[in-house]
């Protein structure tokens, strides 16, 4: 029983850790079933060990390294200018992205991931990834193109263990593009850049007539544990191994994109039902929910 009551307080104590700590939140029912919920736990020793602010945004202070990117900007910015004229930064088939991806209003061109090998990045980036490659606090990156009059929903990140760095590339340079972080605006302009938590609610826009391009990443969270640095970065490593992708050759793909294609017919499905039905949908949510943990229950009794 004590198993049982431990996993309900975790499970009531995680909903209550998302609510008082987004100011921009979910609604309550949304909240029981969305991953943010159940990813409490494995990010808390990111939260606790954190060098840096439990806050929203993150001064650059704490990542100096990121100052070569900041002063060889406009050679980032070419190359991702060829490569979108080339039409090379396009739709993408990973599956933790793919939902970004709908009617073509996000497109991508990944440059690194962990260690993972990305056969088209330095053949297509080259001065972009000998910059990459001299930051090691780097786990990931890519252009990210948010096309004209296009909108990305309020999200939650899973996990807790980066930050996400942003470089304004190709940008409106007004307040019609921006990102929104737990409530705050942020607009975009070439050469200018953001540090923030990508596990607080986030959303982004491009009310414009002009495509934004920057250079997106995540960077190692600064822990004082060093040896929790290590577990997470080789979680990280494994899990984005499993989602690999290439810019080009679309044979090259990690085995939970295979795998998954069962879980976005599904998504798919759910989706259709809200349009069609939303008071069902909800009540069948909850009802799920509810019928889950009681199983669990049940199962551990």
């Amino acid at each position: 029983m004590l198993i049982v009551f431990s996993a309900i307080a975790i499970y009531i104590l995680s909903i209550i850790f998302i609510r008082f700590r987004n100011n921009d939140k979910f609604s309550l029912v949304r909240q029981l079933s969305d991953f943010s919920t159940f990813m409490v736990l494995f990010n808390i020793p990111a939260y606790l060990l954190s060098k840096a602010p439990i806050q929203p945004f993150t001064d650059r202070k704490y990542f100096p390294e990121l100052q070569l990117l900041e002063d060889e900007w406009e050679v980032i910015r070419e190359e991702a200018q060829k490569l979108y004229d080339e039409g090379l930064i396009g739709v993408g088939d990973d599956l933790p992205g793919s939902s970004f991806y709908k009617n073509g209003r996000w497109k991508s061109f990944y440059l690194k991931s962990f260690e993972n090998e990305i056969p088209s990045a330095y053949e297509l980036a080259p001065k972009t990834m000998a910059l990459i490659d001299q930051i090691p606090s780097m786990n990931m990156a890519l252009f990210a193109a948010l096309m004209p009059g296009k909108e990305l929903k309020k999200h939650h990140d899973p996990f807790a263990f980066t930050f996400r760095y942003s470089l304004g590339l190709i940008t409106p340079n007004s307040d019609q593009s921006g990102l929104i972080v737990d409530g705050n605006n942020y607009h975009w302009k070439d050469g200018e850049s953001i540090i923030f938590d990508e596990t607080y609610m986030h959303s982004a826009y491009n009310h414009s007539d002009k495509v934004r391009i920057v250079l997106m990443t995540d960077v190692a969270r600064p822990l004082h544990w060093k040896i929790i640095e290590k577990c997470y970065y080789h979680f990280g490593r494994t899990f984005n191994r499993l989602f690999a992708v290439d810019n080009v050759d679309t044979s090259y793909s990690g085995i939970g994109n295979k795998m998954g294609k069962g879980v976005l017919a599904y998504s798919a499905m759910m989706k259709r039902f809200k349009r069609k039905n939303k008071p069902l949908y909800v009540s069948t949510k909850v009802a799920v929910t509810l019928s889950l943990l009681g199983l669990i229950v049940y199962k551990l009794i």
